[in-house]
């Protein structure tokens, strides 16, 4: 009994050292997410839009925006990279508009290791136009497309999105930023918080402390004991939140593929997989299902690439995939370039 005693004790104190370890190294980790988070990357290439709320600038050369090396140019009609591109598309060429987010974007690496650029570089009878913004919804990406992608001709417009671009539709502020906000009203969808409100600097940087802190492993338990969720919202909030955020999905959808059809242009729906999606259905699984249900029902194209990099990509190499941030490394847009080829090559012009 002695024994067993003695053993029950050092296991307690071993649990107990242990929580306490995990609590300074989270404590050590969000205090460093505070003390980086003076600004966004952005604020060095985007500028306040009364429409979207930012968008990148024109002409922009930050040389060493993600660390040495690692740069970030726009060319005169605000897309990342150098080339411009004329209203036509090129004679022999398939122009692919990519429009989305930071991931689209390529956040973290250089103009030519974004997916968009790789996909381009894959096949000499491509030009892909890279209209990627950090920090969007797709409720922005629609809105931005709408406003300078659509203008120009294009066989394929390609809509990738993750899972937190859902979430970041159902607010009208994104880390202290204003944003637009959709809704339907009728058979209609509006835009409302617009024009979009100025911010203030001290405004954004309360927004990111808050962001830092809900990160703490306590704060996100508080939270999913409490609310079943990690954002401290209730349950029916969410569902109610969900079910307005797919009827604004639904007419979006529906817009751009008429839009693509006018155009003669294919609509490609692209579901870009987070790295937390690799190993849990928790958050995409209701959005994957119901993206799917819409691309069947509109008759477009939907590339779901959370399943198949589980398929492709073992568990052991995923972390090469990604960057410490979660943006995609450059190993991991070159398989998302890759990836995409393969599914949009009946498309290409021959």
């Amino acid at each position: 009994m002695k024994v067993l005693k003695i053993v029950a004790i050092n296991v307690v104190i071993f649990l107990v050292l242990f929580a306490l370890a995990e609590g300074a190294s989270n404590l050590l980790f969000v205090a460093n997410q505070v003390r980086r988070s003076s600004g966004l990357s952005e604020r060095f290439h985007s500028a306040y839009d009364s429409t979207v709320g930012w968008a990148s600038l024109p002409n922009v050369n930050v040389p060493n925006l993600y660390g040495p090396g690692v740069g970030l140019r726009t060319n005169s009609q605000a897309f990342r990279g150098t080339q411009e591109y004329t209203k036509e598309v090129p004679a022999g060429k398939t122009r692919i508009v990519c429009s989305g987010d930071s991931f689209t974007l390529g956040y973290g690496v250089r103009d030519d290791e974004a997916w968009c650029h790789r996909l381009g570089a894959l096949d000499a009878r491509l030009e892909t136009v890279n209209m990627g913004q950090g920090g969007y919804g797709v409720d922005q990406a629609y809105l931005w497309y709408k406003r300078v992608g659509m203008p120009l001709d294009h066989q394929v417009h390609v809509l990738a999105f993750i899972t937190d671009d859902f979430g970041r539709m159902q607010t009208d502020r994104f880390l202290g930023y204003g944003k637009p906000r959709l809704a339907v009203r009728g058979d209609s969808v509006i835009v409302t918080n617009f024009p979009v409100p100025r911010t203030t600097r001290l405004s954004r940087w309360a927004s990111l402390q808050d962001h830092a802190v809900g990160n703490l492993s306590i704060v996100r338990l508080y939270r999913r004991l409490f609310h079943n969720n990690e954002e401290g919202v209730p349950a029916d909030t969410v569902a109610a939140r969900t079910k307005a955020t797919q009827q604004v999905l639904s007419k979006l959808f529906e817009d751009l593929a008429n839009v693509n059809k006018a155009k003669n242009s294919q609509l490609v729906l692209v579901y870009l997989p987070g790295q937390s999606d690799y190993k849990t259905e928790r958050l995409a699984a209701e959005w994957r299902k119901y993206i799917a249900g819409e691309a069947a029902r509109l008759g477009i194209t939907y590339v779901d690439l959370i399943e198949e990099i589980r398929r492709d990509v073992p568990p052991t190499e995923l972390d090469a995939f990604y960057l410490e941030d979660s943006h995609y490394s450059p190993k991991g847009n070159e398989w998302v370039a890759n990836a995409l080829y393969k599914r949009l090559t009946p498309l290409i012009s021959k």
